[in-house]
């Protein structure tokens, strides 16, 4: 019986720790995170097609820990030909420095837009 309770307890203060380290992002850092996703997945998309026009980030997921960022989120734009849209995951600093992305879904023109540059962006 005790071991059980020490083996419950370790748990919870394990599943506490964890959540100390890598908490949701408030509201606040949530819009920070925003702003720089949209620079960030601009980055991204410009080996492939140039955005001309209106941005829009929709954030999936948005962790802050250690004084960095980790989202989620699909970052649609416009190109000179149209709308493009990719789903990313991506990690910056709170202030956008040391940014890595992986855009792990395009729309269907960005793909078309990929093989016409030789570049392949996405996974699908």
């Amino acid at each position: 019986m005790i071991k059980k309770t020490l083996i419950a307890a370790a748990a919870i203060m394990a599943m506490s720790t964890v959540a100390a380290v890598a908490a949701p992002c408030s509201d606040e850092q949530e819009s920070a995170a925003g702003m720089l996703a949209a620079g960030v997945g601009k980055a991204a998309v410009s080996k492939v097609v140039a955005v001309t026009g209106k941005q829009m980030v929709n954030i999936e997921t948005c962790e802050f820990r250690a004084g960095a960022y980790q989202v989620d989120y699909k970052y649609n734009f416009l190109a000179a030909d149209g709308l493009y849209w990719v789903e990313l995951s991506a990690k910056f600093g709170a202030d956008g420095s040391g940014a890595t992305s992986k855009v792990t879904k395009a729309s269907p023109n960005m793909a078309a837009a990929e093989a016409k540059a030789g570049v392949k962006l996405a996974a699908n």
